[in-house]
């Protein structure tokens, strides 16, 4: 029989405002404002003032919007790459690289280290209780919980299946199993935890059938991994 393949689907998981991001750019807009400001008053207020005390507050209300639009500018070129994204964040240049340019050699290169954080081993996120639990090391609303999940998965398409990477999911209990699926149903991911689960329940023993359709689908792992973070990159500070 044919093993099922997967179409990439995008996740469902909730974003929120990120003000770490935004606020720079709310404050050049600010700046901008205050800067336009202080010309008219320069230019059109304070001339056309018939009082002297129109004139002077004109000056003084000109003055101040200047100290703030430089302020803001200020802020703004201090405050650039300052939070570095998970994903993004190019050690080397000091600063986060465009979206566009995320490759998936370092998202597999970011997440292999998001394992190593998460256990003392990549065989014990199958034999130990990690995944049931929602931790901060998850990050917020366990935004990287998906993505482990899936990195485990990618793992046992790129392992040989006499490894003790196999071995230890093989001996996984049946709660660390569900935890896994749930991790990777909360990116929207449906069609592949039947399938994999199908693929289980058939394949007691033998883990050749399982690996085959694994590789099959290394290309709609990648997909779906990239997807999940730039669809929810502004979690990934």
């Amino acid at each position: 029989m044919k093993e099922p393949t997967c179409k990439v689907q995008e996740g469902v998981f909730h974003t929120k405002i990120d003000w770490k991001k935004w606020l720079p750019v709310l404050l050049v807009i600010v700046g901008v404002i205050c800067l336009v400001g202080a010309i008219l008053l320069f230019a059109i207020a304070a001339p056309r003032a018939d009082q002297t005390y129109k004139r002077v507050f004109s000056i003084i209300c000109g003055i101040l919007m200047l100290v703030l639009a430089g302020l803001c500018g200020l802020y703004y070129w201090f405050s650039k790459d300052v939070y570095q994204n998970y994903f993004l964040f190019d050690r080397k240049r000091g600063k986060n690289i465009p979206l566009e340019n995320l490759k998936f050699s370092t998202v597999s290169e970011r997440l292999s280290f998001l394992l190593t954080e998460l256990a003392d081993t990549p065989e014990q996120l199958w034999l130990s209780d990690v995944l049931l639990h929602e931790d901060d090391m998850f990050g917020y609303r366990s935004v990287y919980k998906p993505l482990a999940a899936y990195k485990m998965l990618y793992n046992l398409a790129e392992l040989s299946e006499d490894s003790g990477y196999w071995k230890a999911f093989r001996s996984a209990p049946e709660s660390n199993i569900n935890a896994f699926c749930e991790a990777l149903q909360r990116a929207g991911e449906t069609q592949m935890v039947e399938a994999f689960r199908s693929l289980i329940e058939r394949n007691p023993v033998d883990n050749a059938k399982i690996k085959e359709f694994l590789c099959k689908n290394l290309r709609y792992l990648r997909n779906k991994m990239m997807v999940y973070i730039k669809k929810h990159i502004e979690l990934f500070y």
